[in-house]
């Protein structure tokens, strides 16, 4: 006969938990498991960081190519005007020149008979574009009228063109009811339009991600005064290169051929500026931060620069051709 004392012995011994070595094993079993969902954290983490930057890249990029386009395809309009040698006004043009930026006064705004200028790696002669903020890359200067009419209160310092077909004014605000800022045409009398002038840059933010600098795309224009002012644009821009193709004789010995583009120090922009049938640009834009585990080797042709970067930030590298109305 079974004794109940028999019967709660092997009850309790078949209760008496798990060995030690059934211990170590799962531990080992949980802590793989957890060193796979930190992998698996770690992973994610990464990849949603290089899709942020690829989708900050692709942005940036492409604002700030179109913002440089948009631009260019509005270099020397002044408002359906065909005779811009006879603009005048109470203000008045200045002559064309080579490339030069004064801070102090408007004479940078009223070059309007010279809608393009430029400058090859460098800002010398730009005034209003500091070493201090100058990062590297070229310089790209356009003009135009503002496509819009203005139809408030004009900015009592600020240039503005009153054109027409064949006649044009250029006057600060306060003047707009002068006698001599006055055309013929009637209708014309209301086509007024604010004179801008932008110059492009890549400069120093002056911020930095993990004591990496970071650059941006900059842009002087004419304030309120109609003086040059220097504002940030976007984040990220590395470089930023132009070329021109020019149709006709750069100087007295070198003919360029139609075809072929040339860096901005190969023009006289005072004497064949408005010879400029096309302009090429590249923008290399950068992220703002370096990326662990990866590493951009990629060689960057952009006009007369080849740059391979070997570090750890996601660039990408834009490209636009821009015909000149002429």
């Amino acid at each position: 006969m079974i004794s109940l004392q028999n019967i709660n012995s092997k009850v309790l011994s078949r209760q008496s938990g798990v060995s030690m070595v059934e211990l170590m094993i799962a531990m080992m079993l949980g802590l793989f498991l957890l060193f796979a969902l930190v992998e698996i954290l770690i992973n994610g983490k990464q990849s949603f960081g290089s899709a942020n930057n690829l989708s900050r890249l692709q942005e940036n990029g492409r604002i700030a190519t179109n913002l440089v386009v948009t631009d260019l395809k509005r270099a020397g309009y002044l408002g359906g005007n065909s005779n811009i040698q006879d603009i005048y006004g109470t203000t008045g043009q200045v002559a064309a020149s080579n490339p030069n930026c004064a801070t102090a006064n408007n004479t940078w705004g009223r070059r309007i008979s010279q809608p393009l200028e430029g400058l090859n790696d460098t800002n010398a002669g730009y005034a209003c574009i500091p070493n201090a903020t100058y990062l590297r890359g070229d310089v790209l200067t356009i003009r135009h009228a503002m496509p819009w009419i203005e139809g408030g209160a004009l900015d009592a310092n600020r240039l503005y063109l009153r054109s027409s077909l064949f006649q044009g004014k250029i006057f600060l605000g306060n003047a707009a009811d002068s006698g001599d800022n006055k055309i013929d045409d009637p209708q014309g009398q209301l086509n007024v339009r604010e004179l801008q002038t932008h110059a492009y840059f890549v400069g120093n933010s002056g911020r930095t991600c993990a004591g990496n600098a970071i650059p941006s795309l900059f842009r002087v224009s004419l304030d309120d005064n109609g003086e040059p002012d220097i504002d940030e644009l976007l984040p990220g821009v590395e470089d930023f290169q132009v070329q021109y193709r020019v149709g006709t004789d750069i100087d007295s010995d070198d003919v360029i051929d139609q075809y072929e583009y040339v860096n901005a120090n190969e023009i006289d922009w005072e004497n064949d500026g408005t010879n400029v049938s096309t302009v090429r640009i590249w923008l290399l834009v950068k992220a703002e931060c370096a990326e662990t585990g990866y590493l951009d080797t990629v060689t960057y042709t952009m006009g007369d620069q080849i740059f391979t970067p070997a570090d750890n930030f996601r660039r990408q590298l834009y490209s636009s051709v821009v015909f000149i109305r002429n």
